[in-house]
């Protein structure tokens, strides 16, 4: 993995650590305020927003969406840098949702 991935798994991490502090888990379930800070924290990301970065984080996540899933979720005019946009929010959203349960369950 190189420092720029390295860096990537980094900010998943951060992300997930705000968002149990901001809102700690409750029956084991994600609560939909967690979610929404989620969400809102990766899609003003850098690594979601700048083209140079997506291929950092789907090079690094385990979650790459499959092409059918993101053209389901874009517009139908859709060009292909929104499209792997999206492509990396949604990767990038699986791997913080799975740091926040890997993060509850070392607990």
């Amino acid at each position: 993995m190189t420092w720029c991935e390295l860096d990537y798994i980094k900010t998943v991490r951060n992300i997930a650590e705000e968002a149990i502090q901001e809102f700690p888990f409750t029956n084991g379930e994600h609560c939909d305020e967690r979610q929404q800070y989620v969400s809102e924290s990766v899609d003003g990301n850098e690594y979601v927003i700048y083209y140079g970065a997506n291929e950092t984080a789907l090079r690094a996540s385990d979650n790459e969406p499959d092409g059918s899933d993101v053209s389901a979720m874009s517009a139908s005019d859709a060009d292909w840098r929104t499209m792997r946009a999206l492509a990396t929010y949604m990767a990038m959203e699986a791997d913080v949702l799975e740091e926040i349960d890997r993060l509850y369950k070392k607990e």
